[in-house]
C-alpha cells in the first residue's frame, strides 16, 4: 500500500503556536509510556477538528509501544504518531545474494517521504496487531513480492535471521510540521536464493528500482550521503557489524 500522505502544512497564522505545542507534547508523552489512552484519543481528537483530518478508512494504525517494543494497549495513525513522538515499531530487512551483493531500493520518487532515496531492501512500519515476523513478511510482499507462503523457494534456509535486538530510534525531521521518528526497530538479514532474485518484483507503487552492490559500495555511498534515506543510514552499521561477526 502507498504510504498516507503527511500532514500538510500548518496555516501560517497557526504555523509557530502549533509547533510550539507539539514540541512540548512530544516532551511531556516520551513516546506514550505512562499517558493513558484516553489522553492520547483526546488529543488525537482534538487535532483531527484542527486539520479538518476526518478519520479514513485507509489510515495506518500503529500499535503505541515501549522501548523494548511491547505493545502498551492503545494504537493511533501514523500521521498522529509523526506529529507527537509516539513510539512504534519499524523493521528494516537487508537480502543479499550468492554473489555477496546487498540488495537496496529507491524509493519510489512520489513518495512523500524521501522519494528516489536509497533504503533497505525493504523497510515499513508494523500495523496495528501485527507482530515482528508477520509484518517483516508483510512488508516484503507488499514492497518486493516475495510472499511468506512461497520463503522456502526465495530465501536460503526458509527463515529471515534477526540482526541483534530492537533498539529505539529517535529522529526529527524540521519540515513545517516537523516529522518526530520515535521508533523501535528490528532489523532483519537473509540471503536470496537463484529464484527468489529472478521473482523480484514491485508489488506495489512503494519502489521505483532495485540497487545491486558490493556491501562495501554501499558503505561507500552512505559515506558520501547523497540520496540516502535515514533509515538506511541509521541501520546499515548495525547490519555491517553483524555480518563481519557472522563471517569471522
Amino acid at each position: 500500500m502507498p504510504s498516507e500522505q503527511l500532514t500538510p502544512p500548518f496555516p501560517q497564522a497557526w504555523a509557530l503556536a502549533w509547533t510550539h505545542e507539539l514540541a512540548l507534547l512530544d516532551a511531556q508523552w516520551q513516546g506514550g509510556d505512562s499517558v493513558p489512552g484516553s489522553e492520547i484519543h483526546q488529543t488525537l481528537n482534538e487535532w483531527r477538528q484542527r486539520l479538518q483530518r476526518p478519520e479514513r478508512s485507509q489510515e495506518e494504525w500503529f500499535d503505541i509501544v515501549d522501548a523494548s517494543g511491547r505493545p502498551l494497549g492503545t494504537t493511533a495513525p501514523r500521521w498522529f504518531c509523526q506529529l507527537t513522538g509516539l513510539r512504534c515499531r519499524v523493521v528494516h530487512l537487508f537480502l543479499t545474494t550468492a554473489q555477496d551483493l546487498v540488495v537496496l531500493q529507491i524509493r519510489a520518487h512520489d513518495k512523500p517521504e524521501w522519494p528516489s532515496h536509497l533504503d533497505t531492501t525493504v523497510g515499513g512500519h508494523l500495523k496495528a496487531g501485527q507482530d515482528w515476523t508477520g509484518g517483516v513478511m508483510a512488508e516484503t510482499a507488499e514492497e518486493i513480492g516475495l510472499r511468506a507462503s512461497e520463503v522456502e523457494r526465495w530465501l536460503e534456509g526458509g527463515k529471515l535471521l534477526p540482526v541483534d535486538d530492537a533498539y529505539e530510534y529517535y529522529g526529527v525531521d524540521e519540515t513545517s510540521p516537523a516529522m518526530r521518528s520515535r521508533q523501535v526497530k528490528q532489523l532483519y538479514a537473509g540471503q536470496l536464493t537463484d529464484w527468489g532474485l529472478a521473482h523480484l518484483h514491485f508489488a506495489d507503487r512503494e519502489v521505483d528500482a532495485l540497487y545491486l552492490c558490493k556491501p562495501e559500495e554501499a558503505k561507500r555511498l552512505l559515506t558520501a550521503g547523497s540520496m540516502i534515506a535515514p533509515g538506511l543510514q541509521n541501520t546499515f552499521p548495525k547490519w555491517w557489524a553483524w555480518r563481519a561477526r557472522h563471517q569471522a
